[in-house]
Order: C-alpha cells, then structure tokens, then sequence
C-alpha cells in the first residue's frame, strides 16, 4: 500500500486515499507521458554493452576502445539512473543518443566503432525485446501475487454462502471463496498466456543488421548470452519484419488480462453498491465527491474497465500496422513502439490496486447469508431433490419447483406449504415436502454439490490447492529466467577488459 495524501474530499473517510490509487485513477489527467526512447535507454545501454564485448571477443575491435567504450556506457548509465539524463531531439532517436555521448565522452575513435555490424533496425528490435521481456516479467509477478493473495482469501471464506446471479438476477447459492476461485483460474490462463509470450519475445534479434545481415565476423551466439535471450531469432529478415509481432502478442495477453480484471471491477462495483452491500471497499480505494460530501465512488474499478477498453483498441491497432507492408524495414513499425509502452503504462498498476482492494474490503458474511435465504435460490436444488425422490424427468420436477415458487407468492422461498400443496395435486406424497427443512439452510445446499470444482466448501479447498500448484509450477521457471537476466546485466555492466 502507498502513502496517504489528503484531499479537499473526502472528510468522512476514515483513511486519506491511497496515493497509488490516486495515480491510478488520475492518469494521465495530470501526468506527462515519457518519451518512447527514454524508456528504452537502460535497455539500450545494454545493448551496446553486449554488442561491443562480442566485437572485441571477435577482434574486431581493440581491448582499448572496449574499455573506452565501457566506461563511457557506466558514465552515461549513472546519469540516466539520477535522472539527470534527458535525449536530445536533434539527434532523432536513442542509438544515435548514446553513440554520441559515448564519442563526446571518449573520442571519436571508439565511440564510431560502437556501430560495427549493425543496424539501427537490429538495435532497435534488440533494445525493445528486452523492455517488452521486462515489463512482461513484471507484470507477470504482479498478476501472480494478485492471484496468490485471492487464494488466501478463497480458503477463508470457503464457507461463507452467498447469491450466485445469472442476467445481475439471484440464481443459486455459492459461496464467496467460490466465487473467488474463479478469479484464480482465469488469472492463470492470463499467466500461462504472459509465460508464452515471453517465450516468443525471449530471441536475439541482434546480428540482423539493417535486415540482411552484415559481413563482419559477429557471433549472435555470445549476444544472446550476454543479453541472456533463451535462443537467436534465426532468419534475419523475419527479425526486422516481426517488430510488431512480439508487441502485439503481449497486447493480446494484456487484453485477455484486462477484460478479466474488467469482470472483478464490475462485480466490485455492484456486490458493494448500497443496495447489495455484501462486501465494503475499504476507504484506502474509494474517492468522494466534489460536490457530494457523503459519497462513496468506486473510482479504480470504472478505470480498470475504461482501461481493459483502451487495451482492446490497442491491440486493434498493433494488429493492423504490418498489414500489407512489404518484407523489410518499414518505419511503420515505429508505431508499435508507441503503442505497446502506453498499453503496459496504463495496465500495470490494475492488478496491484484490485490486489490492495481484494486483500482490504470487508465482507458481510451476514448479508450474505441473509440474502442466500430468499429470491427462491434453493429452487434448482428442490427441483433436482424431487427428481431423484420421486424418480420424475427433472423438466417435470422443474415444472412442479415452478409451480411451487408461484404458491409461496409472496414470499421469496418457497414453503413447506406450497410444495405440499403442488405434490399433492399430482397425486405425489405430500411427506416429501417435509424434505424442505434441509433444503432452507445455504450451507448445506452447496455442501451437497461434490463434482469437482463445485461451490461446496471441500471442493473450494481442493481448488485453492490445485491453483496454488499451478501457480507455483507457472511461477518457478519465470523466477528462474530473472534471476538469469539480472545476472547477465550485472556480468555485462562488470565487464573486465583485459590488456594484452
């Protein structure tokens, strides 16, 4: 949770509002939007490590312009992690940026050798694989703790029965740790699909040059050792043609993610509308009025679904801008750039604030079962009860249960009476009605249903474990191939050049 800032609403909260949450639903309101190629110079300093490394192993550069080139890459790595850095337009973009820093720097004699056998296309495609690596990673880790903190939750509320709704209308009892079990299972796929996108943007591009490769000695195996990509992208022509593909796929993911964070968001807004009232938002995540002192808004979740919108007509427009473009370089493919990292600035914070949202609201166990009592949601199980009782198609049971809720009018369950009544028309035994006093009680309804993955609290258990297995399989390569880039990183930015 972020630090707390007071407002000139919100009086009658009980807590000043999350600052996290207040950048969240703010925006871009009242924050500049960083340039493209800033966000890519860490990335690009890397690049140029590893590239210039290889060209020295490959004594295609001298170990003197390599620790040349290396200590101005350190001088201008500091720079940019004290802010104190900024791209200087007229030099068009970040490659040419850099290359001059490290010639003002150094001399012109190792920093104009920086550029041997490659191509701004290659760099470029190298330098955004790894921010799309890194910011995938992230995300990735933040979806997984999202998930991790909801089974935590779904266990402890494996009993607390609840409305289940079909058309936003009462249908049947489940449970609260149920309905948070299905959260889990979609943010898994959501894992599954970010998992293999990073499986696809984790290739070396590097090597490729302008698209055709170059007639200097490189070696794209030591690059993707250096940058630790899991293997080289092969063809080089494909490496420059795909630049978009890798962003797309991740928007694709991103997407899927959105609309599923989209469905918690909505579901937040109605369990916890007044009305309803089964859960409370936690006044860290609610903002007030500028004219209403009493309200209570849930801000965050009508972003999230504003943003899984935003998500869907970026993705529309990665998948359109190869489209008909001839095999080779096309500076059409600058825009994917633009796209992606705007998608990835305005998604990545949505799992963290649900997360802080899920782990701080309260629930009205109470309400909920209160509510669970009546709006007829024990009729399925009544008409699946008569049918295995008195050995009747179920459509007849159904009709019978119908008949029943109809009779009960007006009220919302039905009776002893009503049923009674209904079988004794049908010349059914009346006594069966007296079944109804175990079918009154939420509990022992969903307790009844034993099928795997069924609302009832053992079933609810068994889920938690089967999804905290699969998160932890799904995470365990992942903490793996971080642990290997961040050692690459550090052995690259270490790098001892030796004199002979």
């Amino acid at each position: 949770m972020g630090k707390k800032r007071s407002q000139i609403w919100g009086n009658h909260l009980s807590n000043p509002p999350d600052e996290q949450n207040v950048l969240f639903c703010a925006g871009r309101d009242v924050h500049d939007i960083p340039m493209a190629d800033q966000i890519l110079l860490p990335f690009d300093i890397w690049t140029n490590r590893a590239h210039c490394i290889m060209l020295h192993k490959q004594e295609i550069i001298s170990a003197n312009c390599l620790e040349k080139i290396l200590n101005g890459l350190g001088k201008l790595e500091n720079l940019v992690e004290k802010e104190n850095f900024s791209l200087d337009p007229e030099k068009e973009d970040v490659h040419i940026n850099v290359e001059d820093f490290v010639t003002e720097d150094q001399g012109a004699d190792a920093g104009g050798r920086m550029h041997i056998g490659r191509s701004r296309n290659d760099q470029t495609a190298c330098d955004m694989r790894l921010y799309l690596r890194s910011s995938c990673l992230k995300l990735f880790f933040a979806v997984k703790d999202f998930a991790s903190a909801l089974l935590l939750k779904a266990e402890e509320n494996a009993e607390s029965v609840m409305p289940g709704f079909t058309h936003y209308q009462p249908a049947m009892v489940t449970s609260w740790g149920h309905w948070l079990c299905s959260y889990i299972q979609g943010l898994c796929r959501d894992l599954e699909r970010l998992a293999f996108a990073l499986s696809l943007v984790n290739r070396n591009p590097l090597g490729a040059a302008a698209a055709f490769g170059t007639s200097w000695p490189i070696d794209r195996t030591l690059t993707t050792k250096l940058l630790a990509f899991e293997k080289i992208d092969l063809n080089t022509l494909d490496c420059i043609v795909s630049r978009w593909e890798n962003e797309a796929q991740l928007a694709h993911s991103i997407t899927l993610l959105m609309n599923h964070l989209s469905i918690v968001a909505q579901d937040l807004i109605f369990l916890s509308h007044p009305y309803v009232g089964v859960i409370q938002i936690d006044d860290n995540y609610v903002t007030g009025s500028s004219i209403m002192p009493q309200k209570k808004n849930p801000d965050f979740a009508e972003v999230i679904k504003s943003k899984a919108s935003l998500a869907h007509g970026m993705l529309s427009g990665l998948l359109s801008i190869q489209k008909g473009a001839m095999s080779g370089y096309n500076r059409d493919t600058q825009t994917s750039k633009y796209l992606i990292m705007d998608l990835i600035r305005e998604c990545e914070s949505a799992p963290l604030i649900l997360q802080g949202v899920l782990e701080s609201l309260t629930v009205d166990q109470k309400k909920m079962k209160e509510l669970s009592e009546t709006d007829f949601l024990n009729a399925t199980d009544i008409a699946d009860h008569l049918a295995r009782k008195l050995n009747l198609p179920f459509r007849e049971c159904y009709h019978l249960t119908a008949k029943s809720v109809k009779l009960s009018a007006p009220e919302l369950k039905i009776t002893n009476e009503a049923l009674r009544k209904t079988l004794e028309e049908i010349g059914q035994p009346a006594e069966i009605a007296d079944d109804m006093n175990n079918m009154q009680e939420p509990l022992k309804l969903i307790e009844q249903r034993l099928h795997h993955g069924s609302p009832s609290p053992e079933q609810t258990r068994l889920q938690v474990k089967e999804f905290t297995n699969q998160l932890n399989s799904l995470s365990a390569p992942l903490v793996n191939m971080g642990n290997k880039i961040n050692d690459a990183q550090e052995n690259c930015r270490n790098y001892e050049v030796r004199q002979v």
